[in-house]
């Protein structure tokens, strides 16, 4: 190989000296920079997982959110229908409950006593409470009757207060005072 090199005059040498050291510069900077992306792009994909697993809880959490909100969808359509089916409507819900009431006795079989009829108004709420109180004699099997009419009625009644007057336990008895609730709702507008 020297007798390669003594071919070239000093120009010449120097010139390929340049140009060995220039090579060798730039394969350093092909390695180093080779180094440098190969860490650049383990940063990019660590950084890159992280946000996946990011993106996939902020689904997670939307999806979660749009059931939620799904859910208040639906309770807000139950409310509506049952503010319609379940509670009477205005003025007209008073002569309903009434007439709710005797009908429960028809279908328990049990003579309508007489009742009293009370209204709760309140201008700023809502809802209002109508209540019928009434005594009534029966056996054991006719209460039990009585009350499952009132809770499968179709519309909300509650057994707000029973008071056992008497039990006559020899005849099978009872003497009993009741009240029932309803409520009526005034739309606003």
């Amino acid at each position: 190989m020297p007798a390669f090199i003594e071919l070239f005059d000093p120009k010449e040498r120097k010139c390929l000296a340049g140009l060995g050291l220039t090579a060798t510069g730039l394969v350093l900077l092909v390695v180093v920079s080779l180094f440098f992306w190969t860490y650049r792009l383990n940063a990019v994909r660590t950084e890159a997982s992280r946000l996946t697993m990011e993106l996939d809880r902020i689904n997670a959490q939307n999806e979660q959110f749009k059931q939620e909100f799904r859910s208040w969808q639906q309770t807000k359509k139950d409310l509506e229908e049952l503010e319609t089916t379940a509670f009477y409507q205005g003025t007209e819900g008073l002569e309903a409950f009434r007439q709710d009431v005797k009908n429960l006795f028809q279908q328990s079989g049990l003579a309508v006593p007489p009742i009293n009829y009370q209204y709760d108004e309140n201008g700023k709420k809502q809802f209002n409470r109508m209540a019928a109180s009434f005594a009534v004699r029966v056996s054991y099997p006719v209460l039990k009757k009585f009350l499952y009419r009132i809770e499968t009625w179709p519309r909300l009644l509650l057994l707000d207060q029973l008071n056992f007057q008497k039990v006559d336990s020899a005849a099978g008895v009872l003497d009993l005072r009741l009240t029932l609730s309803g409520y009526y709702h005034e739309k606003t507008q």
